[in-house]
């Protein structure tokens, strides 16, 4: 009799724990698919940097962001371990000069495309931890409002295979004073 109850017991306990087991998994499942579906939403193509000389001390990375959502998205931030601060930028023009300005987000409408490019959005790599070089690739973290985290990995292209633009005079004396 004995054995029977603690049978019993152990095929209850055993239970329990499978049922509280799978109800946690299904959790874990919803809120896979729900991050999973966010961010298949929010595309990011043709990630790119150019190469640059081994003693730049600073990098900048481009890409393009697809929102297929039916509501705007907003890039909040971005982080690479490659550099030692990563900061959203956009060019502003001050009369014939071009100068680069730290912006706090990048917003992207609802059913639209947005490229990151030079003498636009852009994301600065700062204080690089490494030299960009051509047929090697970074890491690069975005950080969306409404998608979350997207881990990109961004080509770095050498500076003659068509990534330079005719680019206005830039003004970067700003640059370290952020």
């Amino acid at each position: 009799m004995r054995l029977t109850v603690l049978t019993a017991s152990v095929l209850a306990l055993t239970l329990g724990v499978a049922a509280a087991t799978s109800a946690e998994q299904q959790e874990m499942d919803h809120q896979h698919s729900t991050s999973a579906t966010q961010q298949t939403t929010l595309v990011v193509k043709s990630a790119w940097s150019r190469e640059l000389p081994p003693t730049a001390p600073v990098g900048a990375a481009f890409l393009t962001l697809s929102n297929h959502a039916d509501q705007a998205d907003r890039l909040l931030s971005a982080e690479s371990s490659i550099a030692e601060v990563t900061e959203l930028h956009a060019h502003v023009h001050e009369g014939d000069v071009m100068r680069m300005v730290k912006v706090d987000g990048i917003d992207i409408p609802a059913h639209s495309d947005l490229t990151l490019e030079p003498g636009g959005y852009h994301i600065m790599l700062i204080n690089l931890h490494k030299p960009l070089v051509a047929g090697q690739s970074l890491p690069l973290t975005l950080h969306f409002e409404r998608a979350g985290q997207v881990d990109v990995t961004v080509q770095i292209k050498s500076s003659d295979a068509g990534t330079s633009a005719a680019a206005p005079e830039m003004d970067h004396s700003q640059h370290n004073q952020h």
